[in-house]
């Protein structure tokens, strides 16, 4: 007679665990935290105010990266030295590195600056993403939203990445950016010998 009780009970228990779930909403939504970045209006609003920010250290890098602009340019130089003379080829190289040191100063500059305009990008967005996400809970019945990327798998109707996007895009259309520079003061870059490198 205990041994039937006891079956009977794990009956009841399997049972309950079977129906408790689908009574309980235990929904767990994901978004694609790369295609908020690409295709919400704030992200791209981002991108388009930073640009200029963004091609000034690419130019930047480039002039002064191993194989770069003022790497082709001392190799000229080096090339023209018998041409020149020494004292030519002395002051040309000496305004090189006074060159590749301001560049160097200046994409550092650069750098703060972009890394100043992404964090006060980011608080924006965060601060736009709260009642988001709260929205997005509460519509659905669920209890957490999952970065896609940490989902290994997951059943049709469960990514609310549109909607996200969607809502985030009445939250936040664009960014204000106070740090961002005038053009004026970001400069373009230019050669040293003026050969238009």
């Amino acid at each position: 007679m205990g041994q039937m009780k006891f079956i009977a009970q794990i009956i009841a228990l399997s049972f309950a665990l079977l129906v408790v779930p689908s009574a309980v909403k235990a929904q767990v939504l994901i978004v694609d935290n790369e295609r908020i970045e690409r295709e919400a209006a704030a992200y791209k609003d981002f991108n388009l105010q930073a640009d200029s920010v963004r091609e000034q250290i690419v130019e930047r890098r480039q002039y002064i990266a191993r194989g770069g602009t003022l790497e082709g340019q001392l190799a000229d130089l080096e090339r023209r030295r018998a041409d020149i003379g020494d004292e030519t080829y002395e002051a040309e190289k000496q305004t090189l590195g006074v060159t590749y040191n301001r560049f160097q100063q200046e994409l550092q500059q650069l750098e703060l600056i972009f890394d100043q305009l992404l964090q006060e990008a980011r608080i924006q967005v965060e601060r736009a993403r709260l009642p988001v996400i709260r929205q997005i809970l509460k519509t659905h019945g669920a209890q957490v939203i999952l970065p896609k990327r940490l989902v290994m798998g997951s059943i049709a109707g469960l990514d609310v990445t549109t909607e996200f996007i969607e809502l985030l895009d009445e939250e936040l259309p664009s960014v204000v950016l106070t740090k961002l520079p005038a053009p004026q003061q970001i400069g373009r870059l230019k050669s040293p010998l003026g050969s238009g490198n």
